[in-house]
């Protein structure tokens, strides 16, 4: 009998990004299985059209109005599912009581769970630091039933309706005159990963000077009025995308981008998803949690022992003051020129 295979990762963007090379992985070694995912809305929108995946089942968000009796319909769903394997990327007490729910006779978690997420398994995968990039992590642990780590470049399936909004927007804003598309995403859901504001700016001005790029800030609508303060401060007035877009919308907006420049954000990963090539800035997290491939470019500072961290007040912050803006000028201009 076909194995029923669960993958629980339910948030956050840039983490459930860098989850989608599972369900590939998993039909590629097990073609008849049934590839299910519990995820939470909104981010499950970016499971769309995903032909790899069997099922999407919605775990509900805490703020929705019937967070309750949906939360109690989802459990009741996944117990009737009859999984035989259950697959828990996040590691978190929530995603974990989801695995012990399913009853799933093979429950597999990583060695570096936290809240004490590690109830919920039978099979824990000891934790390695030798990836190239975050998504083989995830992709660990479904090698025991057969998948392999190699194939990790995440994936967003777009369809014409994506891009519709993104045409609108592109006419309303002359984003068609043919110069380079720079997006630069300054934000980052923990503030400790964000580059510093000025060395944006830097990179924008010489990037304007030096290619005649078009510099576009996209973003959350949270973030949109950071996103104008930043660009009243750069040499010619960049257009702001922050909040226009859903977050399908957004990966379409990106992928028409000629480059991308950003912190290790869910942006970023978004980005490396639907194939814009991109630079990276990389701090306090794991250099592997930076985007790999020849049009992606990884910057960071050397000899930060510190690294990676999880102190949200640092006192120095050197993983990212030591990141100049020239280091990312130069990596940037070599993937517009390779590229052109």
């Amino acid at each position: 009998m076909p194995e029923r295979i669960l993958i629980v990762r339910m948030s956050a963007m840039g983490d459930l990004i860098q989850t989608t090379p599972l369900p590939r992985a998993i039909k590629a070694a097990l073609p008849d299985a049934h590839v299910a995912w519990l995820a939470q809305s909104p981010f499950a929108s970016l499971l769309e059209h995903n032909p790899h995946l069997d099922e999407t089942i919605i775990f509900p968000h805490r703020r929705s109005g019937i967070y309750a009796s949906a939360l109690v319909e989802t459990w009741a769903r996944l117990k009737a599912a009859e999984f035989t394997i259950a697959v828990d990327p996040q590691g978190l007490a929530k995603s974990a009581a989801a695995v012990w729910i399913t009853t799933a006779p093979w429950r597999i978690g990583k060695e570096e769970a936290r809240e004490a997420a590690g109830f919920a398994y039978n099979d824990i995968i000891p934790e390695r630091l030798d990836q190239d990039y975050v998504s083989q992590r995830y992709l660990e642990l479904c090698e025991p039933f057969g998948a392999s780590r190699d194939d990790y470049v995440p994936e967003i399936f777009l369809v014409d309706e994506d891009f519709g909004p993104t045409e609108e927007l592109f006419a309303a804003e002359g984003l068609d005159d043919g110069r380079p598309l720079v997006a630069l995403a300054p934000f980052a859901a923990e503030p400790r990963k964000e580059w510093p504001p000025e060395s944006f700016i830097t990179v924008a001005d010489t990037l304007i000077d030096c290619i005649g790029a078009r510099i576009i800030i996209p973003g959350a609508a949270g973030e949109r009025e950071r996103a104008e303060q930043i660009a009243a401060r750069i040499k010619e007035s960049p257009v702001v995308f922050a909040g226009r877009t859903n977050m399908r919308q957004a990966a379409a907006f990106l992928s028409r981008m000629n480059l991308f420049i950003g912190g290790e954000s869910g942006l970023t990963h978004m980005a490396y998803a639907v194939g814009t090539p991109q630079v990276c800035i990389v701090g306090p997290t794991p250099l592997r949690n930076g985007p790999k491939g020849p049009t992606a470019r990884t910057v960071f500072a050397e000899g930060i022992d510190c690294r990676p961290c999880r102190n949200r007040n640092c006192p120095h912050s050197r993983c990212l003051t030591e990141v100049t803006p020239e280091m990312v000028i130069e990596a940037a201009l070599d993937l517009t020129s390779s590229s052109g």
